[in-house]
C-alpha cells in the first residue's frame, strides 16, 4: 500500500467551476505532489472512493467536474516544466507535468525562444486537461487544437501503475487515448512538440452586414485575406469583430514599437472575455505585431454577482458555414421575439483538421479539412433564458445542422448528442456525467 503525501480533505467541502454554474461535493479532495501520490490515490479505492476524477483549473462550463461522493484529484501542484529535449523521431519537444498552466508554459518557452504551435487563449488551462480534452483556436501553421501537438504521455492506469504511451511506439492506441477525457488514465506528464518562436501580426476591425447571407460571405472573405481568422459575431446586429492574423517572421518578444498598443489591446480583450463581452470596449488596432505568448491570458475567479463568460461549443465543416449562420440567425431572431433575450454574441474559430487518424473520435475527427466553431456566449450563466436558449439551440445545431459537440464545452447535452467509445473508459475514472455518453 502506497502512502499519500499531498493535501487531503474529506470533510464534505464543495467545489465550483470557474463560472460558478456547477458545484460538486466529493467524498475526498486530493492534491498530489508526486506521481507516487497519484498512484496511491488510484490504487486505494477504500480510502479514495470511485470514481477518481482528475481536474485542473475547473474551467469547464459543463458538469464534467460533478463527482458527488467520489474523489476529486486536483493536479495543479504537479506543475514542473522538466526540460527541452529531442525525441527519438528528431522532434524538439518540451517535457512538462500535467498540472502546469498554459500561461506558465508559454512564458517558459518564450524565454528560450521557443513556442507551442497551439495559440492558446485561456492561460489557466492545465496541460494534462487539454492533452486529453477539447480545445479550439484560430492558430497559424497547423491544427488549432492542443492535443494534435502531444506526442507522448505518462499516466497512471486503473490499477495504479505508471505507464507511458506515445505516437511512435503505440500509434492508433495513443491517438485514441488523447480522445478519452481522462477516462483511460490520469495523465501526470506530457511531451509536446515545440518550434522556434514566431511573431504574429493582427489587423482588427468591426464590420457590418446587410443580411445573414452577407455576414457569412464576409467571414469567408475575411478568412481568405489572412493566414488565420478569429471572429466575434454579434449575430442579432449583423456585425462582427474581426481579428485577421498574419505570419510576421521569427521572434519571441513583442517589439517595443508595438507597445503600448499591444498591451492596451491585450488587457481590453482579456476584460471582454472575462465579462462575456458586455460593457467593455475593445480597441481595433491594425498592423499589431506581437509574440503570441504575450496574449495567453489569465482570468480572475469571478464573484456570483459579477459578469462572467459562459458559452456553448459547436463544430461544423466550413462547407456549411452559410447554412449555419443563416439558420442560427433565424433561430436567434425568433427566440428573441418570443423571450426578449439574445446571447451576447458568437465566437467563431477556424481549425485545421489533420486527418490520417490523428483524431479518431470526437471533434476534428475524420478526413482532413477545415472546421469552424460557432459558439454562442453570454455574461450570466444563471440567466434562465440563456439556459433555455442553449437547450433549444442544441436541437438545431446538433440534429439539423450536424454540429459536433464537446462534453466539456457544450452544456445541457443529452445521451446520443455526443458519443465517447466505451473502450476508452475505465470504471475507476468514469463519473455518472461521462457514463451517459459512452457508446
Amino acid at each position: 500500500m502506497r502512502n499519500f503525501s499531498g493535501l487531503l480533505e474529506n470533510e464534505g467541502r464543495s467545489f465550483s467551476n470557474w463560472g460558478l454554474s456547477r458545484t460538486t461535493t466529493p467524498a475526498v479532495y486530493a492534491e498530489p505532489i508526486s506521481y507516487a501520490d497519484v498512484q496511491a490515490v488510484v490504487g486505494n479505492p477504500d480510502r479514495f472512493p470511485t470514481p477518481v476524477n482528475p481536474v485542473g483549473s475547473l474551467a469547464s462550463v459543463t458538469a464534467t467536474i460533478v463527482n458527488d461522493g467520489g474523489t476529486m484529484l486536483c493536479m495543479r501542484k504537479l506543475d514542473d516544466i522538466i526540460s527541452l529535449e529531442t525525441d527519438v523521431k528528431g522532434r524538439r519537444i518540451v517535457r512538462v507535468q500535467a498540472g502546469c498552466r498554459l500561461k506558465k508554459l508559454n512564458l517558459w518557452l518564450q524565454a528560450r525562444e521557443m513556442e507551442l504551435p497551439f495559440q492558446a487563449e485561456i492561460g489557466e488551462a492545465t496541460v494534462g486537461s487539454v492533452a486529453v480534452g477539447d480545445t479550439k483556436e484560430s492558430s497559424l501553421d497547423g491544427p488549432g487544437y492542443f492535443s494534435a501537438h502531444v506526442v507522448a504521455l505518462t499516466y497512471v492506469d486503473e490499477s495504479g501503475q505508471l505507464r507511458t504511451i506515445s505516437d511512435h511506439a503505440d500509434g492508433a492506441a495513443f491517438h485514441e487515448f488523447k480522445c478519452s477525457f481522462g477516462l483511460s488514465g490520469v495523465v501526470v506528464e506530457c511531451q509536446l512538440e515545440v518550434r522556434a518562436a514566431t511573431l504574429c501580426r493582427s489587423d482588427t476591425s468591426i464590420a457590418g452586414f446587410a443580411s445573414a447571407d452577407d455576414l457569412a460571405a464576409g467571414l469567408l472573405r475575411a478568412r481568405e485575406q489572412c493566414d488565420a481568422l478569429l471572429a466575434i459575431v454579434f449575430l442579432n446586429n449583423l456585425a462582427a469583430f474581426l481579428d485577421q492574423r498574419f505570419r510576421a517572421g521569427p521572434g519571441s518578444m513583442t517589439p517595443a514599437a508595438s507597445q503600448p498598443a499591444c498591451e492596451e489591446f491585450r488587457l481590453a480583450k482579456r476584460l471582454a472575455i472575462q465579462h462575456g463581452f458586455e460593457g467593455v470596449e475593445v480597441p481595433q488596432p491594425t498592423g499589431l505585431i506581437y509574440s503570441r505568448a504575450d496574449f495567453v491570458n489569465e482570468y480572475w475567479r469571478p464573484s456570483p454577482t459579477e459578469r462572467r463568460l459562459d458559452f456553448q461549443y459547436y463544430e461544423h465543416d466550413i462547407s456549411r458555414l452559410r447554412e449555419v449562420v443563416v439558420e442560427t440567425f433565424n433561430f436567434a431572431k425568433s427566440f428573441q421575439e418570443r423571450t426578449g433575450y439574445a446571447p451576447n454574441g458568437w465566437a467563431t474559430y477556424f481549425v485545421h483538421r489533420p486527418g490520417n487518424g490523428r483524431k479518431p473520435y470526437g471533434l476534428y475527427s475524420g478526413e482532413a479539412g477545415i472546421s469552424f466553431s460557432f459558439d454562442p456566449f453570454c455574461s450570466n450563466p444563471a440567466e434562465p433564458r440563456w439556459q433555455r436558449f442553449s437547450k433549444e439551440y442544441n436541437d438545431l445545431a446538433i440534429k439539423r445542422l450536424g454540429g459536433r459537440v464537446s462534453p466539456i464545452q457544450t452544456q445541457w447535452l443529452r445521451p446520443g448528442d455526443v458519443s465517447i467509445p466505451a473502450k476508452l473508459a475505465r470504471p475507476r475514472f468514469t463519473t455518472p456525467y461521462y457514463k451517459q455518453f459512452l457508446g
